[in-house]
């Protein structure tokens, strides 16, 4: 499903509908950690947490921009277009789709009162999308701005990746990949700090997610049909072994374990998972991944994501301001609104009613970012050939994020 593959080893990258339903499970599990803490502290969250699913959005967006990056270069090479010119135009194409969202939530903070402090005293830090290494410094979370790091480092993926895929020789991709592996999860275990709690959100130390990705666009596309047998083998032993020592690391609660090989298990579970759907869920899986309300989600779960820490804040505050409102207004009609005022605070106030009216109040946040400035933007990226058509299929899905811990 969604994948055709040519002679001359570039592919057609289409739309696939399950991608945007393994999204909506990947910010499903994000929104919950972040909003139940319950679940938040609890041993499921040691599965399936927020955190562990910044991999899944890694895989896959390196996975899609890899396609991207391999279909491009052929093209590139066929029209004579030189690789520079190749890269600035992927470039363009990224800053359209990623920035306007992630600087508009800037802007919105720099408005708001009394949370504009973070970013405007560090302004540099986040305009450049930089803000990972600002957190490693401080370390420390806000709490409007702690997701933006896995933007910064899929941003920072977004310049460094293109260089990778069309300036190292096919014959070397593979062992490319494998190198940047072993690199990512060596420098994990040579310098990991037990103080440091933010440690896991330097770019080098995800490099590993990317790369995974990356394999598993270099078989569909480049690899030779050896070279697909044996990742298709190594993936499977490394998903039993991923699987097997998981389970000691999460029992003893290894921090040092935990830091150097979660991160890999997860990805290695997430190109898995991917690759089901690439070739397409037919069981009860796949019937609920294009439900149309879960495959609605998936699509905005860029939305969803960005702006999912500032939901409880505005509706608190509006919350207040209503409330207020009419408690000094005791004439008349308005009176008979204090009732149901006082209900939404009593909802809001549980676990689960807070949870389903943050949930509500971010779908329509995202929806009309998506709708408004998200959807107009796309039309603007245009392939090398000219025709809108060739991104039409890609436009339909959401831009890949991350996810934050």
């Amino acid at each position: 499903m969604g994948i055709e593959k040519s002679n001359n080893s570039a592919s057609i990258l289409k739309y696939n509908p399950q991608f945007d339903g393994l999204r909506f499970i990947a910010v499903f599990f994000v929104v919950c950690y972040h909003w139940l803490p319950s679940f938040h502290h609890s041993a499921a969250a040691e599965f399936v947490g927020g955190g562990k699913w910044i991999n899944f959005f890694f895989v896959l967006s390196s996975y899609l921009i890899t396609r991207i990056l391999i279909s491009a270069k052929a093209k590139g090479e066929q029209l004579g277009i030189a690789r520079p010119k190749v890269i600035l135009v992927f470039l363009l194409r990224r800053t359209i789709r990623i920035f306007p969202p992630y600087y508009l939530y800037l802007l919105a903070l720099l408005l708001i009162p009394n949370i504009t402090a973070e970013v405007k005293d560090n302004a540099e830090w986040y305009f450049s999308y930089l803000s990972n290494y600002r957190l490693f410094d401080t370390q420390e979370y806000n709490r409007v701005t702690a997701h933006l790091w896995t933007l910064a480092v899929e941003e920072q993926f977004y310049i460094f990746w293109p260089f990778v895929i069309l300036f190292i020789p096919q014959r070397h991709f593979l062992k490319t990949l494998l190198l940047i592996i072993a690199a990512s999860v060596a420098t994990r275990a040579v310098f990991y700090h037990p103080v440091l709690i933010s440690q896991q959100i330097l770019t080098e130390y995800c490099a590993d997610a990317f790369a995974i990705g990356g394999i598993m666009a270099y078989k569909y596309t480049l690899a030779t049909e050896k070279e697909q047998l044996l990742i298709t083998k190594w993936i499977r032993i490394a998903l039993i072994g991923s699987i097997v020592l998981s389970v000691p690391i999460l029992i003893t609660r290894s921090d040092y374990y935990g830091f150097i090989f979660n991160r890999l298990f997860f990805s290695v579970i997430s190109f898995a998972l991917i690759e089901g759907a690439l070739k397409g869920y037919n069981n009860w899986f796949g019937k609920f991944l294009v439900n149309k309300k879960v495959l609605y989600v998936g699509r905005i779960s860029y939305g969803i994501y960005l702006y999912h820490l500032l939901v409880p804040i505005i509706f608190w505050r509006l919350y207040r301001v209503v409330s207020h409102y009419f408690e000094a207004n005791h004439a008349g009609f308005l009176k008979r609104f204090k009732d149901p005022i006082d209900w939404w605070e009593i909802a809001a106030t549980s676990e689960v009613g807070s949870f389903i009216i943050y949930c509500v109040c971010v779908i329509i946040i995202a929806s009309i970012s998506a709708r408004f400035i998200e959807k107009p933007l796309s039309k603007l990226k245009v392939g090398y050939t000219g025709s809108k058509k060739a991104t039409a299929d890609q436009a339909k899905g959401p831009a890949t994020i991350p996810t934050s811990t």
